[in-house]
């Protein structure tokens, strides 16, 4: 009687063994790959998933408003930072609206890596808002410190 493995270099008992496959070590390591790629490209150039990370905002102090012809539509008035305003930068109202009162707030934003000296040369700056409901008897505050924006000609 034969006390060997039925068939040669295999033994009856021995199991597959089990573990971690290789090819799952590369896809995990790729994907790792991929999003600290992702995440450095959002964060040097300001674009992609990741661009805010790559973008420097500024609140900005609205100081006046206008009314104009439309009845939904007033225009902010915000003083530039002292560096001036450069063309990649983007300025951005946000309003909050409610029955007695509106709230404004602008920021500047823009990318880390921009090198442009923007224009000095403004004094104020002049933005459209467009709002939900008409402006009627509401007051327009800042929302950082609740601070009344008196209307300028």
């Amino acid at each position: 009687m034969n006390a060997g493995p039925l068939i040669p270099g295999y033994n009856e008992f021995d199991r597959p063994k089990r573990g971690f496959p290789r090819w799952a070590g590369f896809l995990i390591a790729g994907v790792v790959g991929v999003g600290v790629f992702l995440l450095i490209w959002g964060y040097a150039a300001g674009s992609g998933p990741f661009s805010s990370l790559g973008l420097v905002t500024e609140e900005l102090q609205p100081s006046g408003y206008r009314p104009t012809v439309d009845s939904d539509v007033i225009q902010v008035n915000a003083a530039p930072p002292q560096s001036g305003i450069c063309p990649d930068q983007n300025l951005d109202v946000t309003v909050s609206e409610s029955a007695s009162e509106i709230g404004l707030a602008v920021t500047l934003s823009g990318p880390r890596s921009s090198s442009c000296q923007g224009n000095a040369q403004l004094e104020s700056v002049w933005i459209d808002v467009l709002l939900e409901e008409p402006l009627g008897i509401r007051d327009i505050v800042r929302s950082s410190d609740g601070l009344l924006i008196l209307r300028t000609r």
